[in-house]
């Protein structure tokens, strides 16, 4: 690969990632309730789902999913039932004031409930199929195609799919000091709730 075209693939890769969207939201969710360290976690978590993704699209099994209506479906249902399921816990999540808090501070989730938050994220959204099917044949070549030449491919997706995660859960943490007023947290978690569920709606309507 060129490096014309490996900048060319590292650039739709990162406006693609870094376009806001469920992975984006949840890194800003968790970077408010868990702090940069632990979100860290879910990031690898999204990283390896995204990974995987790109696997199977790379070895061709991304067509058969997307030729397979009943399997690209049931990844498309868990998807939104996941998805609508964190929006409705974070739309009635607590919002107790600054004193209730630091008595009764946020449930802190453990580091497999945070990795498998990421994961499933990643992997819940059939449209990370269709777009990774629909990007690496553009830069694959079949004559030429090794185990060196996929690094290329899936490298670069790893760091700018963890990076941008880190990006959004700083952002979290800048905004987690307003969380002292318990208005402000009832509105984010009423936004926030609300964006996930409409998201999980909004895949629900969506076709291939």
């Amino acid at each position: 690969m060129s490096i014309q075209f490996f900048l060319t693939y590292l650039s739709i890769v990162t406006i693609a990632t870094i376009t806001p969207g469920p992975s984006m939201l949840m890194a800003i969710n968790h970077g408010v309730n868990h702090g940069l360290r632990k979100t860290f976690v879910s990031g690898l978590g999204n990283m390896i789902g995204n990974i995987l993704m790109a696997i199977v699209s790379i070895i061709g099994l991304g067509a058969l999913l997307i030729a397979s209506g009943v399997i690209f479906n049931i990844i498309k249902w868990c998807g939104v039932a996941y998805l609508i399921y964190l929006g409705i816990m974070t739309f009635f999540a607590s919002t107790s004031s600054k004193e209730e808090i630091s008595e009764k501070p946020y449930k802190e989730k453990s580091t497999y409930r945070l990795f498998s938050e990421g994961f499933i994220i990643a992997i819940g959204n059939p449209k990370g199929i269709l777009f990774f099917t629909a990007l690496f044949p553009q830069f694959i070549s079949t004559d030429s195609a090794s185990i060196s030449g996929f690094s290329f491919l899936i490298i670069p997706l790893a760091i700018v799919a963890i990076t941008c995660y880190m990006l959004y859960a700083a952002v979290g943490t800048r905004i987690s000091k307003l969380f002292a007023f318990a208005t402000f947290r009832k509105t984010y978690n009423r936004i926030v709730g609300s964006i996930f569920i409409g998201t999980g709606i909004a895949l629900a309507f969506s076709r291939k």
